[in-house]
Order: C-alpha cells, then sequence, then structure tokens
C-alpha cells in the first residue's frame, strides 16, 4: 500500500479479527468477554473505511494497549475523513504482532495493567497432625472464569514455616516449605504429569471433584511421613458454575518415638506429644485485573470475594 492510498475493510480485516478475539472472545483462552463495551460490525468487503469505523478500532486498540501496557499506534480523526495508509502509518502489522504474542502468552508478561494481590494469609503454631484450609474463588460464571485466566489471571498457593528452636522437626518443615515453591494455577499448561514436579496446574482441566495436582513430601527420612497436598476443582452446581475451590492440606504424619536410644540428630529419649514447633504460614495470593469499575480505558473483568470454607 502506497503512503496516502484509501484504505478499505480488506487492508483492516486481520486487525478487527485479532481485537474482536481478544475483546469479545470467550472459551477456554478464547477471549475477555468485553462485549459490552466494544463490537463494531464488520464492514462488507471491500468497503472504504470512514472515520467513524477507524474510531472504532482506535477506541479498541487504546482498551487493548492500555491493558497490554504498551502504545496505540493509532490516532482519532476528524469527522468525515476518508482513512487513508497515513492514518495508519504503516503500523498495524506490528501493532498486531504485539497484542497475538501477548493474548497468546500472558504468562510472560508481568507489566500488564495487573496486581498480586496477598488474598489469604492464615497461621498455625506448634500443631500436629493434618491442618486443612479451603477457600472458594468466585468467578461469577463459566464464562467469566474463562475470560478472566484468559487475561493472565492466577491463583498462587506457597507455604513457609519459621522455626527458631532448631529443633529436628521444625527444621524439616522448613525444607518441605521452601522445597514445595509457588504453585499455580492458570490459563497456562501443566509442566509435568507429575504431582511430585509440577510447579502449575491448567485451570481448564480441573474437575468436579477435588484432585491432588501437588504433593511435597519430606526429604529428611525421620520425617518422610510429612507431606504437603494442594488440590482444586471447579464448581458445575447451578448458581455456583465457576466457582474455584482449592485445598491445601498440611499433613505431619510423623510419630514421637518413645523410650530412649540414638539414631539421626544424636541420643533420644522422650515420650508423649509429637509437636511441629514453630509457625506455619499458608498464602493464597491472585495475579488479578488491577481496575474495579467498568471503563473503556482497560479490559474490565470482575470477580466475587473469596471464602474460606475451612481454616487451619
Amino acid at each position: 500500500m502506497s503512503t496516502g492510498s484509501t484504505i478499505d475493510s480488506t487492508d483492516l480485516s486481520s486487525l478487527h479479527d485479532i481485537l474482536d478475539t481478544i475483546l469479545n472472545g470467550t472459551g477456554v483462552h478464547g477471549g475477555y468477554a468485553q462485549g459490552d463495551y466494544w463490537g463494531p460490525t464488520k464492514p462488507v468487503t471491500g468497503t472504504v473505511i470512514d472515520d467513524s469505523y477507524h474510531d472504532s478500532l482506535y477506541t479498541a486498540a487504546e482498551i487493548v494497549a492500555r491493558y497490554y501496557n504498551i502504545t496505540n499506534p493509532f490516532t482519532e480523526v476528524d469527522s468525515g475523513t476518508v482513512i487513508d495508509s497515513t492514518h495508519m502509518n504503516s503500523v498495524a502489522p506490528q501493532f498486531i504482532t504485539d497484542i497475538t504474542t501477548r493474548f497468546n502468552a500472558p504468562w510472560n508478561y508481568n507489566d500488564w495493567d495487573t496486581e498480586i494481590h496477598n488474598e489469604i494469609s492464615e497461621t498455625v503454631s506448634n500443631w500436629n497432625g493434618s491442618r486443612v484450609l479451603e477457600v472458594k474463588i468466585p468467578l461469577g460464571n463459566v464464562t467469566m472464569m474463562n475470560a478472566w485466566f484468559s487475561a493472565g489471571g492466577e491463583i498462587r498457593v506457597s507455604v513457609s514455616h519459621n522455626d527458631t528452636s532448631g529443633n529436628q522437626q521444625g527444621t524439616s518443615w522448613e525444607q518441605l516449605c521452601s522445597e514445595l515453591g509457588t504453585f499455580r494455577y492458570s490459563v497456562r499448561p501443566e509442566d509435568s504429569s507429575s504431582v511430585d514436579t509440577r510447579t502449575r496446574y491448567k485451570y481448564s482441566d480441573l474437575t468436579n471433584s477435588y484432585v491432588v495436582h501437588k504433593k511435597e513430601i519430606a526429604n529428611d527420612s525421620d520425617y518422610s511421613a510429612n507431606y504437603i497436598e494442594i488440590s482444586a476443582y471447579v464448581d458445575d452446581r447451578t448458581g455456583y458454575e465457576g466457582d474455584i475451590w482449592v485445598k491445601v492440606e498440611l499433613n505431619d504424619a510423623h510419630v514421637a518415638r518413645s523410650g530412649s536410644g540414638s539414631g539421626y540428630g544424636g541420643a533420644w529419649s522422650w515420650t508423649g506429644a509429637d509437636t511441629v514447633p514453630g509457625t506455619t504460614t499458608v498464602e493464597m495470593t491472585f495475579k488479578r485485573l488491577m481496575n474495579d469499575w467498568p471503563s473503556e480505558e482497560s479490559v474490565y473483568i470482575t470477580m466475587g470475594n473469596t471464602f474460606i470454607g475451612n481454616s487451619l
């Protein structure tokens, strides 16, 4: 296309399609379901583009650019203007590439209009046996659940332990929590089929009942029965579709030795209580959209308040 030549709908077809997919698309990694905020009809093939349609593309590009924290290369035009290549400035192809790349792999970007929000933090001190935290993440419905994850939303789970006593059992739990790292539910496919080694799980692979997606087992042979499990499911009951439940289980299955003897760590002699000394903290953080109300300035996807169904 030469500079100054008139542009018709064929020239902008690819731009329209990717903007429409990102803003209006639905389904698993299908788009952000923003149909209420942008939805111009695609002109008949070969139709000369006028200012009204051009400005609708500009508005859509502005929404996407603001969300992705990149520059909108297009400008608004005066009423009655017939659009030519000087208005596009040969930037449409690069813009299409930039937004397509981001849409396809949201996990590669940390500079969007999102925030890392510490949603849940629960602690338990000097404990034993099994402790379970269950949290419901209400995402409205299946359509908005898909949109939330498509737009880069993530549920992140981590566990930490702090013990200053130097006790072997406390030290083992510090190591166990550290090795768990941060486990993620997102739109990104899982990195392993093994619950031992995977660090993430794709939300759309969740079933309608709890399944263990991550299990970290203590390395210390004296405490090898201890573990952390992370499970989740997506609700399919009428009125609750799209709600996700996440469960974190801390299990100190180790049983204290009785009597006296010697072994790892030297001589020992005790009976009775078997307690994890120190404090264990379970945290759930969300990578979520920052905007708080519907706006044409950026992508808007709501989520409800989390609900703790079972505390540590």
